[in-house]
């Protein structure tokens, strides 16, 4: 059988440009332009084509900061296994770019010939029995203007003889030079956040600023989670990308490049994914072949490192060819890989088991040397000392406190301990961890203020906006202030119980009333500290003229109402002495007060809501006086008493 001689694709290469099939899984959920195959001219059916690694699509940008070097990753496909080793040969090849301009229409400039070069001459092999070539390196050094936009043309033929194709096919691959990260370092202490995009957008990261210095206040965000998985054609590991990992890199000039503009570093963390690849079961060759792949990801989509989370493998007791059994010196041996072929990557480590994390050393390299941090992973509890399991990670390397700030832990705020930080901090340990934050929810500078005025004696200020997973323009949210909660609401109660009469003609309580409405004010009482609340609950003829107060927390921009409290004192046009108490059904027809002492507390979300919990599900907080030595409400002429939790909306 003969093959294409002289196969020659002019390759508009912008970096990421890519066509049909790519190398990983992210091929499936990124968009990429199909080889039309009837424009190749093919000999016995067989043709040839460029590809980019990582998934990358057609015109994805190359991001070079301030005088840092770019690299591509470029290979080589045929339709069909070789039947001998054929050389394929890539140049950069500026009439390749002209030609693209005038199909397409557009007007790319080629980037600077000098500063171009590809790895061993771009020469490549595909060996016989394979489709595919091995890779070659395109780097692009730092020269061209700041701001720009630029691509890169490269061509490849084939030897053995064969004819040019007559329809050169051309992929464009975009170069974007950019002003140099800034440093964000603002202490001892690095912070970090663990983003789920599945549901999230990193960019909300970028959106909390410390007040003093003006630098953001996350140092490192980790996109969560890309996988590692086999390769069902090849039986190789490989970096599986899902359908919201792969819009995010995608549209990195979009989501990535604005937190990198103010600072901030995005890395993307490697999750096990149900079946026998993982961090701890590569053979040595398998983990050469993982980390260059992980470098192919780096370099393309401008990541500054990852993070691994050695959670969901399937380790079997009888690996298949190129996987081991599990163990903490293969991972040690991936994460000697991967430093050698990326010295200035981040590479971290999530770890809850100890043994699930890389230990011992390769090659004179303890796993502490090669790692730049690692965290414990089960949050809200504060595991001091704990680096000392891990050969030559110091203090200083690790993250022993790691705060899920998700609505399973009230945005962070539950078993939170301010104080656990300033051991943190004052034991030397140089990584604070959050995980799964929620902003559409949460707005959380009241929380990252009381972490940060630990770490770096400074308030952290949010702009106030947010953003949706797949958005790429800001909401506008609304800020856990004292001013957010003044005016009118429309209150809404979870439950309500009222008396009704049985079958047999007996009142009788019943517990499910369902949802009230009523409407209340907030007025100030105390700037910054407390309000008047007219209208509450089930007797607004009562609270509208006496008001309840209400107090606001600084801290945490929460809400709180305390029982019991007196709202009015007898006086000559009143006098009844009236006071606010938590009371629940007593017997039939009667409402009981208690002493309970248990508050009402809540906060405002971002947007604008105001959510209320109440000690539980048949207790309300209602006017009473004191008769004989009972506290009874002004009537029971009402149909519900209104209870539970409360959910307010300003009118």
């Amino acid at each position: 059988m003969k093959y294409m001689n002289n196969i020659k694709l002019g390759l508009l290469a912008a970096i990421f440009a890519c066509a049909g099939t790519v190398l990983t899984s992210c091929e499936d959920d990124i968009t990429i332009n199909a080889v039309d195959t009837g424009k190749l001219d093919t000999v016995d059916g067989v043709y040839g084509y460029v590809k980019s690694a990582a998934g990358a699509r057609e015109l994805t940008p190359i991001s070079l900061f301030g005088d840092k070097a770019g690299t591509g990753h470029l290979y080589f496909e045929l339709s069909k296994a070789a039947e001998k080793d054929i050389t394929v040969t890539f140049k950069v090849d500026a009439a390749a770019l002209e030609a693209y301009n005038t199909t397409h229409g557009t007007s790319y400039t080629m980037y600077p010939a000098d500063k171009l070069s590809l790895a061993n001459g771009g020469t490549v092999t595909i060996k016989a029995g394979e489709k595919k070539s091995s890779g070659v390196e395109l780097t692009i050094n730092a020269g061209g203007s700041i701001g720009g936009t630029f691509a890169v043309a490269v061509s490849a033929t084939a030897n053995d003889g064969v004819e040019i194709s007559a329809n050169n096919q051309t992929y464009v691959y975009l170069v974007k030079p950019l002003a140099a990260i800034p440093d964000s370092k603002k202490g001892d202490v690095r912070t970090f956040c663990f983003v789920e995009v599945n549901n999230e957008s990193i960019l909300n990261c970028g959106e909390y600023t410390m007040k003093g210095s003006n630098k953001p206040f996350f140092d490192v965000v980790s996109i969560f989670a890309a996988n590692i998985n086999v390769d069902s054609e090849t039986g190789r590991a490989h970096i599986f990308c899902n359908d919201q990992v792969s819009f995010l890199l995608k549209n990195a000039d979009q989501i990535i490049r604005p937190l990198q503009a103010k600072g901030i570093k995005v890395n993307m963390t490697i999750l096990g994914n149900h079946d026998e690849s993982g961090m701890s079961s590569l053979s040595k060759e398998a983990a050469e072949d993982f980390a260059k792949e992980l470098k192919a990801y780096a370099d393309i989509y401008g990541l500054d490192g990852f993070d691994f989370d050695d959670e969901y493998s399937k380790y079997p007791e009888n690996p298949s060819p190129g996987f081991e059994e599990r163990s903490s010196a293969n991972y040690c041996r991936l994460m000697y890989e991967c430093r050698k072929i990326m010295p200035d990557k981040l590479l971290g480590i999530y770890e809850y088991l100890l043994y699930d994390a890389p230990n011992g050393s390769v090659e004179g390299k303890s796993a502490g040397e090669l790692v730049d941090y690692m965290c414990y992973g089960t949050y809200q509890r504060y595991a001091k000392g704990r680096e000392e399991n891990f050969a030559g990670l110091p203090k200083s390397k690790y993250g022993p406190y790691s705060l899920k700030i998700n609505k399973e832990y009230n945005g962070g705020w539950d078993s939170f301990n301010q104080e656990t930080i300033q051991d943190l901090k004052d034991a030397g340990y140089g990584l604070q961890v959050f995980y799964n934050p929620e902003p559409g929810i949460y707005s959380y500078d009241h929380y990252f203020t009381a972490v940060s005025k630990v770490l770096y004696n400074d308030e952290v200020e949010w702009t106030g906006k947010y953003y949706e997973r797949t958005g790429f323009s800001a909401i506008n949210g609304t800020k856990s202030a004292y001013e957010s909660y003044l005016g009118e609401w429309a209150a809404t109660s979870s439950n309500s119980l009222y008396v009704y009469v049985d079958e047999e003609n007996n009142p009788r309580w019943w517990d499910w009333g369902g949802s009230q409405k009523f409407n209340i004010r907030i007025e100030e009482k105390e700037a910054g500290k407390s309000y008047y609340v007219y209208g509450w609950g089930t007797y607004p003829e009562i609270t509208n003229k006496y008001p309840l107060v209400m107090e606001y927390s600084d801290y945490d921009g929460s809400l709180s109402i305390s029982c019991p409290q007196t709202i009015h004192e007898a006086d000559e046009a009143d006098p009844i002495t009236w006071e606010m108490r938590l009371g629940t059904y007593g017997k039939v027809n009667v409402w009981t007060f208690y002493d309970y002492t248990n508050p009402i507390s809540g906060s405002i979300n971002v947007s604008g809501t105001i959510n209320m919990t109440g000690p539980g599900n048949r207790w309300g907080i209602d006017p009473c006086h004191d008769v004989d030595g009972t506290f009874v409400p002004p009537h029971m002429d009402v149909k519900y008493h209104i209870t539970e939790n409360y959910t307010l909306v300003k009118n």
